[in-house]
């Protein structure tokens, strides 16, 4: 959840292309650092009255997205902040995690889904009986054209 609203970020924003400082505006409004409407305000210019509004919690990139990302970033030699802009990433600190899981764990790393293995281990329902589906659709798996096979679900 976005610790400051649609219409909070549209005020700002306005104030701010009527004149006011950036700097300003932040202590005005006890917003924490003055990088925090800068951001907001290069997202209005860069995406319009849509870089202000909040992104989807769930969103989930593919392998190659995130190489992509990864690599724009090490070619033009940008910034987290600039790379997220560019990408239109709500978060620069995403792309740092997504360094570091490469750093760590190579192409592996960027394929991890979301939530902790170790904590869906202890929620699951010991009499769950393992449900076997057939997926027949070839996948793209960073170029390497695996196709997928049986897939097990536990429900």
């Amino acid at each position: 959840m976005s610790k400051f609203n649609f219409d909070f970020k549209v005020k700002i924003v306005t104030e701010y292309l009527s004149g006011q400082a950036a700097y300003s505006l932040a202590r005005k409004y006890g917003i924490g650092s003055k990088a925090t409407v800068s951001i907001w305000i290069q997202r209005f210019e860069r995406f319009g009255i849509k870089g202000l509004q909040p992104k989807a919690m769930d969103l989930e990139y593919t392998s190659q997205f995130k190489v992509d990302v990864l690599n724009w970033r090490k070619q033009n030699q940008a910034s987290l902040p600039v790379t997220a802009l560019h990408f239109n990433l709500s978060s620069p600190s995403t792309i740092w995690q997504w360094e570091k899981r490469f750093e760590t764990l190579g192409i592996k790393g960027l394929e991890r889904k979301r939530g902790n293995s170790k904590n869906m281990a202890k929620h699951k329902n010991e009499n769950a009986k393992p449900v076997v589906q057939k997926d027949n659709s070839t996948t793209k798996d960073m170029d390497l054209g695996q196709e997928s096979g049986h897939i097990l679900c536990i429900i």
